[in-house]
């Protein structure tokens, strides 16, 4: 057990401070949860004031590399100042600036002869009709991502935001690891996303499945897609790109560089080693030989629990999911809230997981779990 420490800030750490565990790292934590099941194992600061209070955890933590998982990406400035601190494994500030543009991976991809969602500035000549989409600059996990002419009959968009053109397929991402201007396809998972509602959080992440089993034309599209990026923005280390797959095209729609929500599914899939691979690209610039795409036949997934309605977690149901039995060292709940929290509707409460011998027994596992912790946060039995 190695004794160095990794620092890891973000929206939610936990994912990315149990990969960096089983690596060896000792990781030191800044999240907006600071979960139980984080605690548990994990120095870890609750973070209130998102994401400035990040740079003081950074400035109080031991000595070592730091990391960012989801959202930071959104703030270039802030990974800078942090950088200048302590050796920062990812993606540097200035690539942030332009991985994150969306024109500028529309022109990457373009010259790459690969597609890419049509982007424009304002609203000016789009139709009303559902074809279009408005994405706030710095949405994360699909939260500033509204059907434009739905409910925009006031809002025509701004600086923040910027319209997409919106592709009907499936929805899935696709995690890399790169280095030295390449890339290194890890595995695709189906996204899962909520969109019973047109407005505010109507395409929401809600989790992933996978590892989805590939065609070789596929895997060499996505594959492309991948080196083409690492080459243009000079991407180092873990990175995800959300796309929409219609027919036979895969139309990239975001980028995100460092540790995305799906990695963990690809990890309990097939055992892949992502905070590893992620430090040896980062310092040695060394990419795996290869990665499983898949584990014997088997799907895996986790879904994100959301708030029915508001509510109050007993100490009864927190101890419950503490004691929820591990399978091969996984556990079956994760981002655990702690006795006394509170969460208002629609807000995220904590993460089921599942695996199955095909994707409809997945989802209907991962149904079921939803189902019964729904029923027990609203204090019904089991």
């Amino acid at each position: 057990m190695r004794s160095e420490t990794l620092v890891i800030l973000g929206a939610s750490a936990r994912a990315a401070a149990h990969s960096a565990r089983r690596a060896g790292f000792r990781a030191v934590c800044g999240d907006s949860f600071a979960d139980v099941d984080l605690r548990a194992w994990c120095l870890v600061t609750a973070i209130e004031d998102y994401p400035a209070e990040l740079e003081q955890v950074a400035d109080a933590a031991p000595p070592g590399a730091w990391l960012y998982t989801g959202g930071l990406e959104n703030y270039p400035d802030l990974v800078e100042r942090i950088a200048r601190a302590r050796p920062l494994l990812g993606v540097g500030a200035a690539e942030l600036r332009q991985v994150r543009n969306p024109y500028r991976v529309a022109e990457a991809l373009g010259g790459g002869g690969l597609a890419f969602a049509e982007c424009r500035a304002g609203p000016a000549g789009l139709p009303r009709d559902g074809s279009w989409l408005i994405k706030g600059r710095r949405s994360s996990g699909g939260s500033q991502v509204r059907i434009w002419g739905i409910e925009e009959a006031d809002r025509g968009g701004g600086s923040d935001s910027y319209f997409q053109l919106r592709i009907r397929g499936d929805s899935q991402s696709a995690v890399y690891v790169a280095a030295n201007g390449q890339a290194r396809l890890l595995g695709v998972t189906e996204q899962l996303l909520a969109v019973e509602r047109p407005s505010e959080g109507a395409f929401r992440y809600a989790g992933s499945l996978g590892p989805l089993p590939l065609t070789l034309d596929r895997q060499r599209q996505f594959e492309r897609i991948g080196d083409v990026l690492a080459r243009e923005f000079m991407l180092t280390g873990l990175f995800g790109v959300d796309c929409i797959v219609a027919e036979e095209t895969i139309w990239p729609v975001e980028v995100n560089p460092r540790y995305t929500a799906s990695i963990e599914v690809l990890e309990r899939a097939s055992g892949l080693a992502a905070i590893a691979w992620h430090v040896a690209a980062c310092r040695q610039g060394v990419l795996p030989q290869a990665a499983s795409m898949a584990a014997a036949g088997r799907w895996f997934g986790k879904a994100i629990l959301y708030a029915a309605r508001d509510l109050l977690v007993s100490p009864e149901v927190a101890d419950e999911m503490l004691g929820c039995p591990q399978a091969s060292g996984w556990p079956a709940v994760g981002d655990l809230p702690a006795a006394g929290a509170r969460f208002a509707a629609n807000q995220p409460v904590l993460t089921v997981f599942a695996d199955g011998a095909d994707r409809e027994s997945l989802l209907e596992s991962l149904s079921q779990r939803q189902t019964y912790w729904h029923g027990r946060l609203a204090g019904r039995g089991d």
